[in-house]
């Protein structure tokens, strides 16, 4: 969903006490407190010189601020924290698709135990190492990043960051992160083990990156998204022309979009549903009701937060009207021609998810989506919540099968905060089932 926005100086007048942002605990103070825990150090300060001697899970961050000239850099746990997890286990740290059925005090543990380790370049590498425009210093830094974001498992580094910030955001949406410094050099001390399917995408400098992302190291190599997103994030997949760097952000969009819309080619092929299944689940108070039923592929998603929040809430004059902001995107079968600004990448995570369950059963769908967020969810950790959980209701749950569309909807609706008329008002899919014609209205 796209941020909200928000009052000015809300934080400071607030401060943690009176929860205006709407939410049951205040998110900066649960984050600061899951820092304090972890670092042995003063909070709020700045050190210099700081060697961290770790295993990387791998993991690997591109920033998205004033692009095309970022910060990228290695993720790095510190050696003194108290993550209370074994060093082979790692790995976790920078894998979403391991989370879901995780509290959520221990994913942003594992979002803030991560110290990221930042340096500048320009996004168009190929570019510049043609031009020799690298220095010798960063190039080192780039080739060794790089190498890591192709580990299979957890490798022993070196780094030396010549200050880090041991502070953090006054944000009550800001994702939680770790603390983040300057690198000075990042040196391996192992030997890195590469998927065989990554070795040969990064290796083949002729295959188009939409290519070795969904028919290589998704199809044939099942290789983890969190994989595929670090090696396409920091330049190693396409055409070597046209390699560059792309922030992690975009990236986690990206590699959902693609593989999804490979998916729904193959989809297309399929005969379609011959009933009505609902699917249903929560996660950190998310609440996700799925609607399958007869017709050529489509895709309807909506999204709200829970009643008396930030988010689904507008003012009117002095007074506070509580007319549910449901947000809405779609596509019907030729497809979106672009970005799905209003559920932004939340959108893309639930339609792979879907994807992959019409996929293995061999059928074709239309699709609608109604999604709740409550007031529990207190710090927004990503798309992958959301990637997760209908995977996780379409895999684990029993449908609830229907015959009748109707009847189907009415079922969608119990059990939800926002009342099945306003659902109904918003959703495109259902006003065009309501409203298209048939054959028969012809005859």
């Amino acid at each position: 969903m796209v941020r909200p926005p928000t009052e000015k100086n809300i934080c400071l007048r607030c401060k943690g006490s009176r929860l205006l942002c709407g939410k049951k605990t205040c998110p900066i103070l649960l984050k600061q407190s899951v820092l304090k825990s972890m670092l042995p150090y003063e909070f709020g300060k700045t050190m210099r010189d700081v060697e961290i001697f770790g295993s990387s899970p791998p993991g690997f961050f591109v920033g998205r601020f004033n692009y095309p000239n970022v910060n990228i850099g290695p993720l790095v746990p510190f050696q003194e924290f108290n993550t209370g997890i074994a060093i082979d286990d790692y790995h976790v740290f920078d894998s979403p698709e391991l989370w879901f059925g995780k509290q959520l005090i221990d994913v942003v543990r594992y979002r803030s135990c991560l110290v990221r380790s930042n340096f500048k370049i320009n996004v168009k590498i190929s570019h510049q190492k043609t031009k020799n425009t690298l220095s010798l210093k960063v190039s080192k830094l780039l080739e060794t990043s790089q190498e890591l974001s192709m580990a299979a498992r957890p490798v022993d580094t070196e780094t030396k960051l010549e200050k880090m910030n041991l502070g953090m955001m006054l944000d009550n949406h800001a994702l939680p992160v770790g603390p983040s410094g300057k690198t000075e050099k990042i040196r391996i001390t192992e030997n890195v083990k590469v998927h065989p399917k990554v070795e040969y995408c990064v290796g083949d400098t002729e295959l188009k990156a939409s290519d070795a992302i969904s028919e290589y190291l998704y199809f044939k190599g099942h290789v983890p998204q969190s994989t595929i997103e670090r090696v396409f994030s920091a330049g190693l997949l396409g055409e070597k022309s046209h390699r560059k760097i792309v922030p992690t952000r975009w990236t986690i969009t990206a590699i959902d979009d693609l593989i999804s819309k490979r998916l729904i080619k193959e989809i297309k092929k399929y005969p379609e549903i011959n009933d009505y299944r609902i699917f249903e689940s929560t996660y950190l108070d998310n609440h996700f009701k799925l609607l399958l039923f007869p017709g050529k592929f489509a895709f309807d998603m909506n999204e709200v937060w829970a009643p008396n929040t930030l988010w689904n809430t507008s003012l009117t004059g002095d007074n506070r009207n509580l007319t549910p902001q449901i947000m809405n995107d779609f596509e019907f079968y030729s497809g979106r021609k672009n970005y799905a600004s209003n559920i932004t990448g939340a959108y893309y995570a639930a339609r792979k998810s879907v994807c992959e369950y019409l996929y293995k059963i061999g059928r074709q769908a239309r699709v609608i989506i109604f999604r709740e967020v409550s007031g529990g969810y207190l710090v927004p950790l990503g798309v992958w919540v959301i990637r997760e959980t209908v995977k996780n209701a379409m895999e684990t749950s029993t449908p609830l099968i229907l015959d009748d569309f109707d009847d189907s909807l009415e079922k969608m609706g119990e059990g939800l905060m926002v009342n099945l008329k306003q659902w109904k008002k918003k959703s495109r899919m259902i006003e065009f089932i309501k409203n298209q014609r048939t054959l028969d209205d012809f005859v």
